[in-house]
């Protein structure tokens, strides 16, 4: 298949990038650009994620699993500024033009894409090691949008979800360790299809000082925020959320992956003390674990309870 019908018959086919109804988008696939308009009073926020094979993924990996994790990964970041999702641009890189491996990957993205309402609107192909890029892009109010950099001293430091299943996964993704049925549908679950936290993100702009999301490590993504608000903190490790199939399955290194491991994708925010019921009344009326973890200190960073290496994810 060349690189026009592939994106023709396959992404531009895709009902993640019909954009009937769509007043933001005045023009999608097709063209030489997309064209948008910014809804009034909103700002444009965007961010880009690289996927290669072999290390971001296992090789041969499913192309649907692919293609869902790709979008997951990215609309983490709009979520960490409490953005609700607008559109994506794809840059993909493949060894071949394999129709059905295509399908299946836009099949995936699909999933994810379309009931979120992040629409398709262009990007490129080449030919080369299989290789995604995608920029998403999101709105959120001006004056809402959750930095890094704005945590103030005394915050409370809360995370959503659970943490180190993805990271505890990854053996098992790979075939490198055999386990039961029930446990690989867990975990293979936990690291494929990371719930995306946009809801919560978007909810909890209006009381969060400071966010963003734990892709590599919550001990180390952590220290983003602080070193950003120039700010210290003390992490409780006993209160570091894992869940019981972690802590049975892995209980010498579940409170290990859980600060260092990444791929969760859950959000990390600070708020102060006296959000503390709003905080609770958003994420119960959500049904998400919310979990209250440390506190903004003026500097410095400690991990009561644990004093093992606190290094994440490193890209080189």
């Amino acid at each position: 298949m060349k690189e026009f019908e592939l994106i023709q018959h396959i992404f531009q086919a895709s009902v993640m990038a019909d954009t009937q109804g769509r007043d933001d988008i005045l023009l999608g696939i097709g063209d030489d650009c997309a064209q948008v308009v910014v809804p009034s009073g909103q700002s444009l926020v965007f961010s880009m994620d690289t996927l290669v094979e072999g290390r971001h993924f296992p090789f041969d990996a499913d192309p649907t699993d692919i293609g869902y994790r790709a979008v997951a990964s990215c609309v983490s970041d709009l979520a960490a500024m409490g953005a609700k999702p607008a559109f994506f641009t794809l840059g993909l890189t493949i060894p071949d033009s394999d129709p059905q491996w295509l399908a299946g990957l836009a099949q995936g993205m699909a999933e994810l894409a379309e009931p979120i309402g992040l629409a398709l609107v262009g990007g490129d192909t080449t030919k080369g090691p299989l290789t995604i890029t995608l920029q998403v892009h999101g709105y959120v109010e001006t004056e809402l949008a959750v930095k890094r950099s704005t945590a103030q001293l005394g915050d409370d430091i809360y995370v959503t979800g659970l943490l180190g299943d993805a990271a505890a996964a990854v053996p098992i993704v790979t075939g490198e360790w055999q386990v039961s049925s029930e446990r690989f549908d867990y975990f293979y679950e936990r690291y494929w299809r990371p719930q995306n936290r946009l809801i919560v993100g978007m909810a909890l702009k209006r009381v969060a000082h400071a966010m963003m999301d734990i892709s590599d490590g919550l001990a180390q993504d952590i220290q983003h925020i602080l070193k950003a608000s120039n700010k210290g903190a003390i992490l409780h490790a006993n209160a570091v959320p894992i869940s019981a199939q972690l802590r049975a399955w892995q209980p010498d290194v579940a409170l290990a992956l859980a600060l260092t491991g990444g791929d969760d994708y859950e959000l990390c925010f600070t708020a102060s003390k006296a959000q503390a019921d709003e905080i609770a009344m958003i994420t119960q009326t959500l049904g998400l674990e919310c979990t209250k973890i440390g506190e903004v200190t003026e500097d410095g960073f400690s991990i009561e309870g644990y004093d093992g290496d606190i290094s994440g994810w490193q890209h080189f």
